[in-house]
C-alpha cells in the first residue's frame, strides 16, 4: 500500500479515464519494444504526481509500475533495460511534499519487487518540467520512448515544444490538456501565445468541441510533411472540457491507441460522452430525416471514395481509416458489403483489412471496383 496524504483530493472521474487510458497504453506499448529484443527502453511522466490519491487510489507512476510488473517474464527473458523517469514539482512551494511521497511510494513498491534490480532504472527529478523536457530530449531521442506530458498551464503546446515533439522518431506521446480553459482564457496573452488562437474562433465554438479545436490548431503548426499523427480524446469533468492529445509516427501505434479509445467509447471513440449526440441520430427528424453518426458517415464517405475508383489496396484502405479515427472494423463492414452487392470484389475469403495483415505480413491485396 502506497502512503496517504491528507492534504491531496481524491481522484475525480476525469483523472481516472485519463490514468486508464495512459495505463492502457503503456500496457500495449511496453511488449511491442521488448519482444523486438530492444536493448534499452525510457518512459517520461513530467507530472508524476505523489504516487497515490488520499484514497490510496495509484497515479501514473505506480500504473507504470504495475505495468512493468505485468511483464516481468518478457522483459526478464529478452534482457530489456527499462529507465523510469518520474518528475515532480510544486513551484509555489518550499517543502516539496508531494516529491517525497513519490519517491517513498515507489521505492516501497520496488522493495516489494526485488526482481526490478535486474534491469529497472528509475530516475527521480523535482524540477520544472518546461525546462526538464529539454534537458531531456536527448534521451528522448535516442532511445524508444514513451512520454507523458500531464498539462500544467498551457505551455507545453506553445509551438517550441510541438516542433521538439515533431522532429523524435521512435516516441509516442499523450498529454492531458485543459482545452476548456481556452475558452475562458482564450484573451489572456499567455494563452493567445501559446496556440496563435483567434479569439472570435473560441467564442463561435461549441464548449463541447474545445479538445478539437486545441487539437486542430496543433496540428496546423507541423510541417506539411510531417509523419506526425496526432488524435484527441475528450474527457468532462463536470462543466470543463479535458483531452488528450496522442501523438505518433507510426501506425503501431496509432493503432494501439485507436483500439484503445474505441474500447472506451464504442459511440464516437474520442471521448469519454456522446460529443456528437450520436444516441439523438437514431430519430428521425421533420426536415432532415435520419442523421448519420460518426461512424456511419464514415462509412458513408469511405464508400463513395471507394466507388469514384477503378482499384485500391487493403494498405491504401486502412491507412484511410486510421488517418479518419477509425478501427478496421469500421471498414471492414464497407467493404464486405460493396462485395456482397456486386459492386467491389477482392480474390481472398476476407478484406485482409488489419495491422497485422498489411503491416506485420505486408498481405497487400487489390479491390476491384466493378462499374
Amino acid at each position: 500500500m502506497g502512503s496517504k496524504n491528507i492534504h491531496l483530493d481524491p481522484f475525480d472521474k476525469g483523472t481516472i479515464t485519463k490514468l486508464e487510458i495512459f495505463e492502457d497504453y503503456a500496457q500495449a506499448w511496453i511488449p511491442t519494444f521488448v519482444m523486438q529484443s530492444v536493448n534499452e527502453i525510457h518512459i517520461f511522466d513530467f507530472f508524476s504526481g505523489p504516487g497515490y490519491d488520499s484514497e490510496n487510489i495509484p497515479g501514473s507512476p505506480i500504473r507504470l509500475l504495475d505495468k512493468i510488473n505485468e511483464h516481468l517474464g518478457i522483459i526478464m527473458s529478452k534482457k530489456t533495460k527499462i529507465v523510469l523517469h518520474l518528475n515532480e514539482f510544486e513551484p509555489t512551494k518550499k517543502k516539496q511534499e508531494k516529491s517525497e511521497l513519490l519517491i517513498e511510494n515507489c521505492n516501497e513498491y520496488i522493495s516489494r519487487n526485488p526482481k526490478f534490480k535486474y534491469f529497472l532504472t528509475l530516475n527521480y527529478y523535482n524540477e520544472n518540467a518546461e525546462e526538464l523536457f529539454f534537458k531531456l530530449t536527448p534521451f528522448i531521442s535516442k532511445y524508444p520512448s514513451l512520454v507523458y506530458l500531464d498539462q500544467n498551464g498551457v505551455k507545453f503546446i506553445s509551438e517550441e515544444y510541438i516542433n521538439q515533439l515533431e522532429k523524435l522518431k521512435t516516441t509516442d506521446f499523450l498529454y492531458f490538456v485543459s482545452s476548456s480553459f481556452f475558452k475562458r482564457y482564450g484573451k489572456t496573452e499567455e494563452f493567445r501565445k501559446a496556440l496563435e488562437i483567434d479569439f472570435l474562433e473560441l467564442e463561435a465554438e461549441e464548449y463541447r468541441n474545445m479538445h478539437r479545436l486545441v487539437l486542430n490548431k496543433m496540428k496546423s503548426r507541423l510541417p506539411a510533411k510531417t509523419e506526425l499523427k496526432l488524435f484527441p480524446f475528450s474527457i468532462k469533468k463536470n462543466a470543463n472540457i479535458y483531452g488528450i492529445v496522442f501523438g505518433a509516427k507510426n501506425y503501431a501505434a496509432v493503432h494501439k491507441f485507436l483500439t484503445i479509445a474505441w474500447k472506451r467509447n464504442e459511440l464516437n471513440g474520442e471521448a469519454d460522452f456522446d460529443i456528437d449526440d450520436d444516441k439523438k441520430k437514431n430519430q428521425l427528424t421533420l426536415f432532415e430525416g435520419k442523421r448519420m453518426t460518426k461512424v456511419e458517415k464514415f462509412q458513408s464517405d469511405l464508400e463513395n471514395k471507394l466507388l469514384e475508383k477503378n482499384s485500391v489496396t487493403n494498405e491504401a484502405v486502412l491507412i484511410y481509416t486510421y488517418l479518419c479515427g477509425h478501427i478496421p472494423k469500421h471498414a471492414e463492414i464497407v467493404l464486405k458489403m460493396l462485395k456482397k452487392e456486386g459492386k467491389l470484389n477482392y480474390e481472398t475469403q476476407t478484406p485482409y483489412l488489419t495491422y497485422e495483415n498489411v503491416f506485420r505480413k505486408k498481405n497487400i491485396i487489390t479491390y476491384q471496383i466493378k462499374k
